[in-house]
């Protein structure tokens, strides 16, 4: 009598997911953390699920005109992140009947963002910290520019600093002289709002120190 054997199906293993709030202990680079400050100056939002969770990185540009930086930024923090950047789809604006749609991606809940938080973010709300001159670098300034620079009138370069009280503006004004001895100014944008204005003269200084850090999409707003 011949035996017959039979084999049990061997059971598929279940991919493990990345989970968003995580202990990982990944770190940031030293030229991440550079970036960060810059960016976080700019128009990078940090994100808490709750006040006991980590923190995440919210990145969010034009499609229209910013792609290729958001790519850039991704390429930066990929390593941090869950998935590359993917297209809003909004409804047309009631003012001018027109789409933004944006290039977004977050980073993972992750405790080396904690400091960003401890630092910026008073009662939710982002604010300068006292100690930016010791955070702010060359590669900062850089990120900083890309983010929230724009052409002036007159060849000059403006830093969009609308969130900012004018004590903080003030603050940040202060910085750039100390730091890369650029002169700069305060000016109301509308009131209770202030950007900053580095005059002509002195933006081959920036140009100097920011333009190795800078990607090529955005040279423009240092008038290259």
């Amino acid at each position: 009598m011949t035996k017959k054997f039979t084999t049990k199906a061997t059971p598929e293993k279940k991919k493990t997911r990345k989970r968003a709030n995580s202990d990982n202990p990944l770190t940031l680079t030293n030229y991440q953390k550079q970036a960060l400050i810059g960016l976080t100056l700019g128009d990078v939002s940090l994100e808490k699920a709750t006040s006991n969770s980590n923190v995440r990185l919210r990145f969010d540009q034009s499609i229209s005109i910013h792609s290729e930086y958001i790519y850039f930024l991704y390429d930066l923090f990929k390593d941090l992140t869950l998935s590359p950047p993917k297209s809003t789809n909004r409804k047309p604006d009631k003012r001018t009947g027109k789409i933004y749609n944006s290039l977004i991606f977050k980073t993972r809940m992750l405790p080396c963002f904690n400091y960003l938080w401890e630092l910026f973010y008073i009662n939710k709300v982002k604010t300068i910290p006292s100690n930016i001159g010791d955070l702010l670098t060359e590669v900062g300034l850089a990120f900083w520019i890309m983010d929230d620079g724009g052409s002036g009138s007159n060849g000059a370069l403006n830093l969009h600093t609308d969130s900012y009280t004018l004590s903080e503006v003030n603050l940040l004004i202060e910085v750039l002289k100390r730091n890369f001895n650029i002169n700069s100014r305060a000016q109301l944008k509308r009131p209770g709002q202030w950007i900053i204005v580095i005059p002509k003269k002195e933006v081959p200084k920036v140009v100097e120190l920011t333009i190795s850090h800078m990607h090529q999409s955005m040279l423009y707003k240092i008038g290259k």
